[in-house]
């Protein structure tokens, strides 16, 4: 009867916990197929999501992308260990209930009763001085959440670029979209008035050939760019965090940003980011949390003063034996004497950590400079390239206008239309091109100067 328990438990957690092996794959090559029966059903999400600027879509992957919960639950562990290092300051009181049963060995070979003690018991031990040994341990961690703080800005602004970035390449692949859509419109124009021309004899096969080549490119053009475009969403939507089945809805003007200073310096903006991005700071708090850690292995060297108190009441089952009271209070002074080395070792190896630390900051500071640099020459490239293909587009429009016009009154050939149509549709795509390339500069700019984006809304807790 006492195994019936027992088969019952294990039957009950065979049945939950404890379920059947999984089949294995029967010889070597054979794919393991049983994987979708434990998967978790995915919630549904809605079919549709709307927004009405980028700083709402901005904000919407801020609150939802995986990488921002990883870098918020790394600052609030950072904070609580920071509130573990400054427990040390408080005095630790820990409580007891102690039963023992005891009997004396007797010399005489006479019985000797077994005595039943119990009681509770208090004991206090508060640090008095430690030649701020806690003080520095406190500070590391201080600096080690301040880093842990500056690491998720940085985070958060490199979800900001994603975004940014992605929603730039959208509008761009959308451009390109349309671009090819007034290709092959003005194209299919082109095949209609060369069938005109053909059935009035004023055209030859050739021409007509030529013109539905030339449109059916373009239309193989079109759809190479639906495909971009579907990619340019997909990839909008994983930066964003939503899910690929929904369905993104964008409802707000184009928003070009304004040209750059022309008073503004390279130099001053190295300054800036040397001031402000979180990666170089979040480095150098790691490398003053390094020497802060040196600090208390130094000082863990030292003698310590602790006050120590101990409480307690002993009873007794037998009756006849009155309950009993003690305490005590008193200094300890813990001196180290030998320990191998390892205090000292600790703290060569933490001012060791600073000097790494320090060198990475340096060597970040280059890259900084780098990346900082490279954004402002594609900014200005950039900025320049947009007037100059303004230009390029209305020169391209006039021209195929004036092929167009030429072709019709008969004094102009279908190549030189044609020439002039594939001009127009190549300076179609730079002004898109260019657009995109300018928001995606100085997006890019901002994100090396390690700036916040100011479009953000007000966040709520």
């Amino acid at each position: 009867m006492k195994t019936l328990p027992i088969i019952l438990f294990l039957a009950g957690y065979g049945g939950t916990a404890m379920a059947g092996p999984p089949d294995l794959p029967v010889r070597p090559g054979d794919f393991w197929l049983g994987g979708e029966a434990s998967a978790v059903p995915a919630p549904q999400p809605a079919d549709a999501v709307r927004f009405d600027s980028l700083a709402a879509l901005t904000e919407h992957a801020l609150r939802t992308r995986s990488d921002a919960r990883a870098a918020w639950f790394g600052i609030q562990a950072e904070a609580d260990r920071l509130d573990a290092a400054r427990a040390d300051n408080w005095p630790t009181l820990t409580g007891q209930i102690s039963f023992t049963r005891s009997q004396a060995l007797s010399s005489s070979g006479a019985s000797v009763p077994v005595l039943h003690r119990y009681g509770p018991s208090l004991s206090l031990a508060y640090v008095l001085y430690d030649f701020g040994a806690r003080a520095a341990g406190i500070e590391a961690q201080r600096y080690q959440l301040v880093s842990a703080l500056l690491a998720g800005n940085r985070t958060l602004q490199d979800i900001v670029s994603e975004v940014e970035a992605a929603y730039h390449a959208q509008v761009a692949a959308h451009g390109a979209l349309d671009a090819q859509n007034e290709q092959v419109a003005s194209l299919a124009e082109s095949e209609k008035a060369v069938q005109v021309r053909l059935e009035g004899g004023l055209a030859s096969r050739a021409d007509m050939l030529r013109a539905r080549a030339s449109r059916v490119e373009a239309e193989l053009a079109r759809d190479a760019a639906v495909r971009d475009l579907a990619k340019a969403e997909a990839a909008l939507k994983q930066a964003a965090g939503i899910a690929q089945t929904q369905t993104l809805m964008l409802d707000w003007p184009r928003v070009v940003p304004p040209d750059l200073d022309a008073a503004l310096l390279l130099a001053d903006l190295l300054a800036e980011a040397e001031r402000q991005r979180p990666d170089l700071r979040a480095l150098r708090a790691s490398a003053a949390a390094a020497r802060s850690e040196a600090e208390r292995a130094r000082a863990a060297r030292w003698p310590s003063l602790a006050l120590t108190g101990n409480t307690g009441r002993t009873f007794f089952l037998e009756d006849g034996r009155t309950p009993s009271t003690t305490y005590s209070i008193g200094l300890n002074l813990s001196i180290p004497l030998f320990d191998g080395g390892r205090l000292a070792a600790q703290a060569r190896a933490a001012e060791r950590d600073a000097e790494r630390l320090a060198a990475q900051a340096d060597a970040q500071r280059d890259t900084v400079a780098l990346d900082v640099t490279q954004a402002w020459q594609d900014a200005q490239y950039a900025q320049t390239a947009r007037a100059g293909v303004a230009v390029q587009y209305e020169s391209a429009a006039e021209s195929a206008r004036a092929a167009e016009a030429r072709y019709k009154a008969g004094v102009g050939s279908l190549l030189e239309w044609l020439t002039a149509q594939a001009d127009l549709a190549r300076a179609r795509q730079a002004r898109v091109q260019a657009d995109g390339d300018w928001q995606t500069a100085f997006s890019r700019l901002n994100h090396a100067l390690g700036r916040l984006p100011a479009a953000l809304p007000e966040r709520q807790p």
